[in-house]
């Protein structure tokens, strides 16, 4: 009997197959129906090595046995790699959003502030100015961030150590806006230059203040400034075998750069902590090298098992094989943490002042009442529930992956309390947020106060706090509606925002699509409804409502790609050519998200993400999103600012500077404006934004007869409406104030001061002054709506008032068939999220907020869907 190829057992096929590269894998695979099954063909350990080798990318030990993922991985790679970050941008450390000098002297002197702020916090996240080719990982480090491409270049965007004074004369480190490729001492070769086994980047870590880089040949090297080059770290009394051992391998496993510690897995070593590596004082700019004296090895680490199955010692040093090899270890600011292949986790205490590491303390995930792990199975080995797989965790927090899925969190502090007092493990558990149980999480981000967590489908989810709203949890926001709507609660003196408790338990995911802003910002606008949404505003203000409220936006969201996988219906109804829609599954063949996550990072107050985007399926829901036709709107005229200096062009500085310093006491007063700008209402809180409020006749009672029309709130009902500095909480008035009238604005609670103007100089004059110029706008605005609505402009309203009060309004919107709810007239579409340019609409333009009920039976304003 003959035997053929394909009748090779699969072992002997895998073996052939490892010496292959990927075209003539594919083409190997690819001949008949036996070398085309999964078993062969979607090999988890082909894939993985063609991964790791061709793009530089980390293992990610959680999914290492998935081999279609890493197959589907390896084809999008090639060109879809996008590094996103979001949080705090005060050293440039997101790579973008930043100002030139000449962008930032255009700016108008009353806006540059604000936009500056802006720059400075990004609350969505925003694509990287990267270069040099395929990015293989992004790291985050305390003012920094750093991403390695696949030819072994290291970029990194910020400032390294935003706490080093240095240099001569002494300076901060100067922050790089725009990311810079880490530079090499003079005579080695830069990798983006030529391939060199020496500089070639393999793995890095980015520390709190430093980076650390191991390149092909197994040289370990450290930067501290972006502006001076690394060094090459040479450790006394540890072989690393820089240039391989007798098989072609380098020792050095593995680098990690802590908050303030560096460490490398060594074979036959174990774990390794040294201080950080910097040159010394001025002379020593041009040394390439650095040897690092005082070290400390993390006891029992150094085992190793060997390549048939069985265990082997590599020296007389090692540990016996109850700990086991060293599968990974992180460092935080005061222990390092590891895991073995036996699933057991250990962690050592390590001193601040000098590298020295204490003897190992087990972990146990969970114990029982008298504080003691539970029992192996039959076998002696670790249940699922018990056996971790993986460690993760920066700075002072860190997680444990288990075996079934289950995700623990914990901090330094509970392991000091455990090592100072066992007994406390009956009442100090680790963490188990419900989101992140059996959700396929796959890696773990930790900043100061936040952290994010990295799904197998490809999402990210955030929690915590952001710090001053930096917009570090990448949900929007910035104080303004969008941030509350998706859950964050703003308070303290620094605004910092927090998610609301009920975020903990189903996540809430970072949004990639700019339509999905859009939509959001359409809602926080007020939507179709402004006055409707006024209330439901309100109603959000309570942390349950603005719980249920963000987790209805949440399902809206994750159903996106579902929802808009298909033009939409307007366009087919309105008989228009749909042959250039296409469905988001029709432009990808692996079934992943358009926009994928491949990594994720997070350090201090920002952080960042490695998006595989497939533009083709983007483009595609985005388009599916809009209707190809106008919106009913109207530019209002635009209207001159006045300022202090308007009136006096030609003067010089000094006078300028008096006439400023005058007005702003209320010694003068600024030019009355003789056209008064017809634009929205200025609310009471500078939060909250809303479109103005158009009435909508069909939904209007007609006047009876016998009583008078209603005539428009006076100044003295728009007075009550507006916040007032000096009210007093505590001291409220009797009798309260009168309600609020139809349209006013929202307001944080009733006023308590005497009714009256108030009187006095500078800024209270202005707050009169500013009351008067809205209740005008108002009033103007009304007019225009009335017009607009009635089909006439304000001057002839009057004339055509009686002839057209029993006529039913015209339709507002093209294609708008008789007898459905006039569409409404936006006045700024495009930044109320209802268009995305003055030609087009997007497809919730006229929808209405639904009637949400909440959990204690109360109803949201809203519409019912027929």
């Amino acid at each position: 009997m003959t035997t053929t190829f394909s009748d090779l057992p699969l072992d002997i096929l895998l073996l052939i197959t490892s010496h292959l590269d990927v075209p003539t894998f594919l083409s190997l695979t690819s001949t008949c129906s036996s070398l085309s099954t999964p078993s062969l063909s979607h090999h988890s350990a082909f894939w993985l090595t063609a991964v790791r080798s061709t793009f530089r990318v980390p293992n990610q030990p959680v999914v290492s046995h998935d081999g279609l993922r890493w197959k589907k991985l390896y084809k999008r790679l090639l060109t879809q790699t996008r590094p996103y970050t979001w949080g705090s941008n005060s050293k440039g450390q997101l790579g973008h959003s930043y100002l030139s000098a000449d962008e930032i002297h255009a700016i108008p002197p009353a806006e540059r502030m604000r936009r500056a702020r802006r720059s400075r916090q990004v609350s969505w996240p925003e694509t990287m100015d990267a270069e040099g080719g395929i990015i293989a990982d992004l790291q985050a480090g305390g003012w920094s961030t750093s991403y390695l491409t696949s030819k072994g270049c290291l970029y990194t965007a910020g400032v390294i150590d935003g706490m080093r004074i240095s240099g001569s004369p002494p300076r901060p480190q100067i922050g790089r806006a725009r990311p810079e490729r880490l530079r090499y001492p003079e005579g080695w070769t830069d990798p983006a230059d030529r391939y060199e086994t020496e500089t070639a980047i393999r793995q890095f870590s980015a520390g709190r203040a430093h980076v650390l880089g191991l390149s092909d040949a197994g040289r370990i090297w450290s930067w501290w400034d972006v502006a001076e080059t690394g060094v090459m770290v040479k450790l006394l009394n540890v072989d690393m075998n820089e240039r391989g051992n007798a098989n072609g391998r380098s020792l050095v496993q593995k680098v990690v750069a802590g908050w303030n510690k560096s460490a490398a897995l060594i074979k036959g070593k174990g774990i390794v902590i040294w201080e950080p590596a910097e040159r010394g004082a001025r002379g020593y700019e041009h040394e390439d090298t650095i040897l690092v004296l005082q070290t400390a090895t993390v006891p029992n680490t150094g085992f190793e098992r060997g390549q048939v199955g069985r265990a082997r010692r590599v020296d007389g040093s090692s540990p016996d094989e109850e700990v086991g090899e060293v599968l990974g270890f992180i460092v935080l600011e005061h222990c390092v943490i590891f895991n073995t292949h036996h699933g057991r986790v250990f962690a050592s205490w390590i001193d601040d002042g000098r590298p020295r590491a204490l003897p190992l303390f087990e972990l146990f995930p969970h114990v029982n009442e008298e504080g003691s792990p539970p029992h192996k199975d039959g076998e002696g080995r670790l249940r699922d529930s018990e056996f971790v797989t993986d460690v993760q965790g920066t700075f002072r927090n860190f997680a444990l992956f288990m075996k079934n899925g289950e995700v623990l969190n914990g901090t330094q502090d509970t392991i000091h309390d455990w090592i100072q007092e066992p007994r406390t493990r009956t009442r100090t558990h680790l963490v188990r947020v419900p989101a992140l149980q059996n959700t396929g999480v796959i890696k773990l981000a930790f900043g100061d106060h936040h952290f994010l967590a990295l799904h197998k489908d490809g999402y990210i989810t955030s929690y915590g706090t952001e710090s001053q709203a930096c917009g570090s949890l990448g949900l929007g926001g910035n104080r303004d509606p969008e941030g509350r709507l998706r859950g964050i609660r703003y308070a303290g003196l620094a605004g910092d925002g927090k998610l609301v408790p009920h975020a903990y338990t189903t996540g809430r995911r970072v949004w990639f699509e700019p339509e999905k802003r859009q939509w959001i910002k359409f809602l926080a606008s007020g939507g179709t409804d402004p006055q409707e949404a006024v209330e439901r505003i309100r109603l959000c203000s309570a942390p349950l409502v603005q719980a249920e409220v963000s987790e209805w936006i949440e399902k809206e969201g994750n159903a996106w790609e579902e929802k808009f996988a298909h033009p939409p219906e307007e366009a087919k109804s309105s008989g228009a050519s749909t042959t250039s829609f296409r469905t988001a599954q029709e432009t990808t063949d692996d079934n992943l998200s358009p926009y994928f996550a491949l990594s994720v990072t997070a350090a201090g107050w920002h952080s960042g993400a490695l998006v595989l985007v497939n533009e083709s399926a983007a483009a595609q829901i985005r388009e599916n999103c809009i209707v190809h036709e106008p919106l009913p709107f109207s530019d209002p005229p635009p209207q001159p600012q006045p300022t202090p200096t308007q009136d006096h062009p030609q003067q010089g500085i000094i006078p300028t500077l008096l006439t400023n310093i005058a007005w702003f006491l209320g010694l003068t007063t600024q030019p009355e404006n003789p056209n008064p700008d017809p634009a929205p209402p200025i609310f009471a809180n500078p939060r909250i934004r809303f479109p103005p409020h158009r009435p909508d006749p069909s939904r209007q009672m007609p006047p009876e007869p016998a009583q008078p029309v209603q005539q428009p709130p006076g100044p003295e009902a728009q007075e009550e409406n507006v916040w007032d500095p000096n009210d007093d909480p505590a001291n409220p008035r009797q009798g309260g104030p009168p309600p609020p009238q139809p349209g006013a604005a929202p307001v944080p609670g009733p006023t308590h001061r005497p009714p009256g103007p108030i009187t006095g100089h500078g800024p209270a004059q202005r707050i009169t002054r500013s009351r008067e110029e809205a209740q005008e706008r108002i009033r103007a605005q009304e007019e225009v709506d009335r017009g607009r609505y009635q089909g006439q402009s304000p001057a002839n309203q009057g004339q055509n008032q009686d002839q057209n009060q029993n006529q039913q309004p015209p339709n507002q919107g093209q294609g708008q068939p008789q007898g459905e709810r006039p569409r409404r007239a936006f006045t700024d579409p495009v930044n109320h999220g209802a268009a995305p340019d003055k030609d087009s609409r997007w497809v919730w333009a006229y929808d209405s907020f639904p009637r949400l009920r909440l959990s204690d039976g109360r109803e949201m304003p809203g519409e019912i869907d027929g």
